[in-house]
């Protein structure tokens, strides 16, 4: 049986022994020097979750190894002078888990390694982060689990909610879903979350944090369309189990937020 793991014989125990090592990214960078045929199993899962604290920023620059003109163009504008070698794969495709923050961050970190004079609230990092995010939306990915972070420091331009509406499958297989409220920008935050109560069914687990580091504090009028929009994204989903509200402000002034639980409650196992 191990000579046919080898070569290849079994694909489905392949894949599984593979996908038990999803958290140990030495040891798929290893898989992936086996043979090409480890190489081509390996590759989706170490590109699952790219966008790890640990991980170094460099690999974002296989994202844009199929820019056109226009965006290397826009790249050297903002200060990004390389030129990014062809890859055999598609990395985009396989991204399945996304924490927005994460995302920023990681690419803070890599601007800074093709401009050191770049900061965090450079108009460049604003421009690059919506160039990614739309890369990947329209790499035909599908995510599985999604952190949404709404902040004032993570814009997004509106062709971005544009390309999700024309690109559904993006979203339409979420199982895990975290939305954090930091300082938030309302109007910001309520598109996206409609955006997510038009195509999403399928969420196991959902999440809700709201955080305030500022001292801001919103009229919960302004919160309204927020609330209405996470509501429906309750009361759409087929196969909800878990629903968790961490430090909550506004959410629980809101009666309609336990009504629609009320209408989740044969389905729901944990609050």
């Amino acid at each position: 049986m191990a000579s046919k793991t080898l070569k290849g014989d079994l694909p489905e125990l392949m894949e599984n022994i593979l996908n038990n090592l999803n958290d140990d990214i030495h040891s798929l960078h290893s898989c992936t020097l086996v043979s090409r045929h480890w190489c081509k199993m390996s590759i989706p899962i170490l590109w699952q979750e790219p966008f790890l604290v640990e991980r170094k920023p460099l690999f974002i620059s296989n994202y844009f190894s199929s820019l056109g003109e226009y965006e290397k163009f826009f790249l050297k504008r903002c200060g990004i002078n390389e030129e990014f070698s062809k890859t055999i794969f598609n990395y985009a495709r396989f991204l399945k888990v996304l924490n927005l923050w994460k995302f920023k961050c990681k690419v803070d970190d890599w601007i800074e390694l093709f401009n050191p004079s770049h900061n965090d609230d450079d108009i460049s990092s604003y421009h690059i982060t919506n160039l990614l995010i739309k890369l990947l939306i329209e790499s035909g990915a599908i995510l599985h689990k999604f952190r949404l972070c709404f902040s004032e420091s993570l814009e997004f331009k509106p062709e971005i909610f544009y390309s999700l509406e024309q690109n559904v499958q993006f979203f339409s297989q979420i199982q895990h879903l975290s939305l954090v409220l930091e300082d938030l920008n309302i109007e910001s935050a309520t598109t996206w979350l409609r955006t997510l109560a038009k195509n999403v069914t399928k969420i196991k687990t959902l999440k809700f944090h709201e955080e305030d580091y500022n001292g801001h504090i919103h009229h919960v009028n302004d919160m309204l369309p927020l609330i209405h929009s996470f509501i429906y994204i309750i009361k759409s989903q087929e196969q909800l189990r878990k629903f968790c509200l961490f430090e909550v402000r506004y959410i629980t002034k809101f009666h309609g937020i336990i009504s629609a639980l009320e209408s989740q409650k044969k389905l729901i196992t944990r609050i």
